[in-house]
């Protein structure tokens, strides 16, 4: 792809969660391939942003606006793109895609992509919203999905498809967590070196499902190996109140630590014996991958991704949403069997490895706008079938981002 090519990703507020940090992943590397790609987001501030600036990404959007935020936004957004002319513009997460298809309609700008990276359940909620975005859908060139069951509601949705493609979450995979490792991290987070952990990384939101695994761990609390700790990381979104008022009345508010926004987990994940997901829905989690590729025995829910990263048994331990007893079960089996833990965390990093490398995710983003930008006849979907473009040794990137 020449670096004339050039991309305007857009979302909304650069904070820390998962698009987010997939963004700030996926972006340098694109420009380091040779892709001119800038990131506009709707309201600028976000704690994010100081890291994909100092990668040479250049990052556009207003300020927080007192009256009617959104609206005006639009506006500025649309002013933006008759000014740059981009080839693509890709957007993430649904309000911005709402809003930054009408800004698109307004500047007379094609080549669009979307992006889902959840299960739109919000759907139920919102009803005029998803209409809207029905009709939106019509107007992409292509609509991605990063799980397969994101891609089969996104295929349900739009009726074609055809037009519809997958393409996973990708992670930088480091070197495995040794024994020494996880003795240092124990040390610095002053955790005793024979505690069994239990690491939570997602925001508390109720569909996360923090409440069913604070119910499960009351009712093994004393068949626990002692001492025993749970890290809670993750911004609260109103309900830690309740998850911690929920924690004292079952007597272990002591085993959990609150650790709030995290903009760096890997201290907590090399201490942990295991990593908890029992979210009720769920596109696909990035810190899911993360622990995996730690080589960390994972226990999640058999809901969208996390079926596409776990294998029951194999590289990690599955359970049905809200099923409390399952739930309960298996992390008391892992906290007794090392073993067990030792052979799942290995697969765990070894699925990783084969499927969900942060190259292969970037390498197949150049594959999918390549395709747009030359007009390829093949459909979305059989391009990144096709699998991801190769980097070139050549590739270096843009002098500047998109220069004015």
């Amino acid at each position: 792809m020449s670096v004339e090519t050039r991309i305007i990703v857009v979302t909304s507020r650069l904070d820390i969660g998962g698009t987010e940090r997939h963004l700030t992943r996926v972006l340098p590397l694109l420009r380091r391939r040779g892709i001119d790609v800038a990131l506009y987001v709707m309201e600028q501030g976000g704690a994010l942003e100081s890291e994909l600036s100092a990668c040479g990404v250049r990052i556009e959007g207003p300020p927080r606006y007192h009256f009617m935020h959104w609206p005006r936004a639009t506006l500025h957004l649309a002013r933006f793109l008759r000014s740059e002319r981009p080839d693509i513009v890709h957007f993430f997460l649904p309000r911005p895609y709402i809003y930054g298809s009408i800004a698109a309609e307004l500047a007379g700008q094609s080549g669009r992509l979307m992006s889902r990276r959840s299960l739109a359940n919000y759907r139920t909620r919102h009803p005029l919203a998803h209409a809207l975005e029905r009709l939106l859908h019509r107007r992409c060139v292509g609509l991605v999905g990063n799980s397969r069951a994101v891609v089969q509601q996104l295929s349900a949705e739009c009726g074609q498809p055809q037009k519809v493609a997958l393409l996973y979450n990708g992670i930088e995979i480091g070197f495995p967590t040794a024994a020494s490792d996880r003795q240092e991290a124990r040390r610095i987070l002053k955790i005793p070196q024979e505690a069994i952990v239990l690491t939570v990384v997602a925001n508390l939101i109720p569909y996360k499902g923090h409440c069913d695994l604070i119910e499960a761990l009351g009712r093994i609390s004393s068949k626990l190996p002692r001492p025993w700790l749970c890290f809670m990381i993750g911004r609260d979104c109103g309900i830690g109140a309740e998850l911690k008022a929920q924690a004292k009345s079952l007597q272990i508010a002591g085993n959990i630590m609150w650790l709030g926004e995290q903009k760096e987990v890997n201290a907590n994940l090399r201490a942990s014996d295991m990593f908890v997901l029992p979210s009720h829905e769920e596109g696909f989690s990035n810190a899911l991958l993360e622990a995996m590729g730690n080589g960390i025995a994972v226990i999640a829910t058999a809901v969208g991704g996390n079926l596409d990263a776990v294998i029951e048994n194999e590289s990690g331990l599955l359970v049905d949403p809200g099923d409390l007893n399952s739930l309960a079960e298996k992390i008391l089996r892992l906290a007794e069997d090392a073993v067990l833990r030792n052979r799942l965390g290995a697969a765990a990093r070894e699925r990783v490895e084969r499927h969900f490398s942060l190259q292969h995710c970037v390498g197949c983003y150049e594959a999918l706008y390549r395709a747009v930008r030359e007009k390829q006849p093949r459909p979305i979907r059989d391009v990144l079938a096709a699998g991801p473009v190769r980097p070139s040794v050549r590739a270096k990137p843009p002098a500047s981002a998109h220069p004015r």
